[in-house]
């Protein structure tokens, strides 16, 4: 009876496909602390928004006779 066909570089090679090497879990890694940072920055524009609105009506005195 033959035996079935055994590849001796098998457990060599099994790490490849352990789920910690895989593309998604290298992406999370790569970008340890990219959601938080993009929360503050939400929150930082929103803020920035509605609490510090800008006053684009006054004077910056260019060319307005303000020698």
């Amino acid at each position: 009876m033959k035996q079935p066909y055994h590849d001796p570089w098998a457990r060599r090679e099994a790490w490849r496909y352990h789920p910690i090497f895989s593309r998604s879990a290298q992406l999370r890694g790569a970008f340890p602390g990219l959601g938080i940072a993009t929360a503050a920055f939400a929150t930082y524009c929103v803020v920035e928004h509605f609490f510090f609105k800008k006053d684009d009506h006054h004077d910056h005195g260019h060319g307005h006779g303000a020698h």
